[in-house]
């Protein structure tokens, strides 16, 4: 989708000087009456991709590779005339992004919808109108944004980066839906069959996904393998579930909190366990495996701090350990 959006960024590049002073007259004013549409040879026809919330920005597709940048077009609906005139931004793999300079027909704008497939005429679109509309009769349409405050709008780039947003969540402090990481931490068992307290290796993945504006839910999954438990010569294998529920909050130096709520469980995995004559250290080995089974609720922080686009370093600290690694957005 960024590759689409690129298109308009081409805009940035004209000079003002380049527009007509016709075209930063009050929209008002330049209602016409379209009296024919010419020759139906100097038309082509594309279909409208994608739509800006305020109607500024189009994209388009280009199948006819008629379109370049800087060419002033006029687009219109077939059988029913003009309906604004256009700036070519930029072109791209078959597509091309327009700025919206002055809407002709109100009633016909109104139609315009992703989809669509509409006409367009390069260059001077003035054989198209012989009189213009009276105020009263451009009062009668209402409902839609009548005009593009001047041309000025056309290069500035707060006017464009806010089109663009529009495309995208502009609420969301991190923009993607999705977060993916890979991280280290440390499982303490407090003790084994002889008392000793242990620490052992924890390798975990996250994906978090992002269903609302800064809410996310994720997903952890840990592995931990413990040797020499319960006794020398055994292994146990923990597998760590642990979901969460987070909000985003901004933090300085290109960071970010989310304070989380989750649930965590732990399956133990340890064939060996009780598998020895003595029944009494047997039931020690098995009362040791069962008390790492636990499924409790988690509360804790993530903090996640920008690399460079699309990285984080991430840590997470809370109830259910420690764990630090490196995320990736998409």
């Amino acid at each position: 989708m960024l590759k689409v959006f690129s298109l308009v960024v081409g805009v940035l590049l004209f000079n003002a000087t380049l527009l007509n002073n016709s075209y930063s007259q009050d929209l008002v004013d330049d209602i016409s009456t379209p009296i024919e549409l010419g020759d139906s040879s100097e038309m082509f026809t594309e279909t409208i991709r994608i739509i800006s919330r305020s109607k500024r920005i189009f994209i388009i597709t280009n199948t006819n590779q008629m379109l370049n940048k800087g060419d002033f077009i006029t687009v219109l609906l077939k059988d029913k005339g003009p309906v604004a005139r256009c700036l070519v931004g930029k072109t791209h793999k078959g597509n091309a992004g327009i700025k919206i300079m002055k809407i002709y027909s109100l009633k016909r704008w109104a139609l315009m919808r992703k989809g669509l497939d509409i006409q367009i005429i390069k260059g001077d679109d003035s054989h198209l109108f012989r009189k213009k509309k009276t105020k009263a009769e451009v009062a009668q349409a209402e409902g839609v944004e009548p005009r593009i405050n001047s041309e000025e709008d056309l290069y500035n780039t707060n006017v464009i980066d806010q089109d663009l947003n529009m495309f995208g969540k502009d609420n969301r402090l991190i923009k993607p839906d999705n977060i993916v990481s890979a991280a280290y931490g440390q499982y303490t068992l407090n003790e084994d069959l002889a008392g000793d307290k242990r620490v052992f290796n924890e390798f975990s993945g996250t994906w978090a996904f992002q269903f609302s504006d800064n809410m996310w839910l994720e997903g952890l999954y840990g592995r931990t393998l413990l040797s020499g438990i319960p006794v020398q010569g055994t292994q146990t294998l923990i597998n760590n579930f642990t979901f969460r529920v987070k909000y985003t909050f901004k933090a300085p130096l290109y960071s970010y909190f989310l304070p989380y709520l989750g649930y965590q469980m732990h399956s133990v995995s340890s064939p060996d366990a009780g598998n020895v004559d003595n029944d009494a250290q047997a039931e020690e080995e098995l009362k040791l495996i069962d008390s790492m089974k636990k499924s409790d609720v988690v509360i804790g922080v993530t903090i996640l701090r920008r690399l460079v686009p699309g990285w984080f370093l991430k840590a997470d600290l809370g109830t259910d350990g420690l764990n630090i690694g490196f995320a990736i957005e998409f």
